[in-house]
């Protein structure tokens, strides 16, 4: 069953420029690309009235299953940014709205390490093992 599912994914992964068609994931990720900038920049000069609203301009990008993982990256650098500025409620929040947008177990488990590492640093130990717990289960059960 595994190997059938591994099989299937490298062959998503060579069909999907053309399931998806080349032009549309270019225009895709680079859309996403220059989001993922903008939202940085607005991080940095603490705008973070707009980061939010600029992370959701990402998160309603068709991303396909075999690069989801490019929507996960941008919500881990995202959050890890505003962590370090101490802006955990902000964090949060951005990640929350990208575990609505993923779709795949490993995309959510990973968003919920993260949230659980934000719990962890600002003491929430209770918080951030739910988090570690859902993570796990999400994991367990592909």
């Amino acid at each position: 069953m595994a190997k059938s599912f591994t099989a299937a994914l490298v062959m998503t992964s060579f069909l999907l420029p053309w399931l998806m068609g080349q032009d549309d994931w270019e225009k895709t990720r680079s859309i996403a690309e220059a989001q993922h900038e903008i939202v940085m920049l607005l991080i940095k000069n603490k705008q973070y009235d707009k980061v939010l609203p600029a992370s959701k301009k990402i998160f309603a990008l068709n991303f396909p299953p075999a690069r989801e993982y490019q929507l996960v990256d941008h919500a881990r650098l995202a959050s890890a940014s505003l962590s370090d500025q101490a802006n955990y409620t902000l964090a949060h929040q951005l990640l929350d709205e990208a575990l609505k947008s993923v779709h795949t177990k490993k995309s959510k488990a990973t968003l919920f390490k993260e949230k659980a590492l934000i719990c962890s640093k600002t003491g929430q130990d209770g918080q951030a093992m739910k988090f570690l717990e859902e993570a796990v289960r999400l994991e367990e059960n592909p």
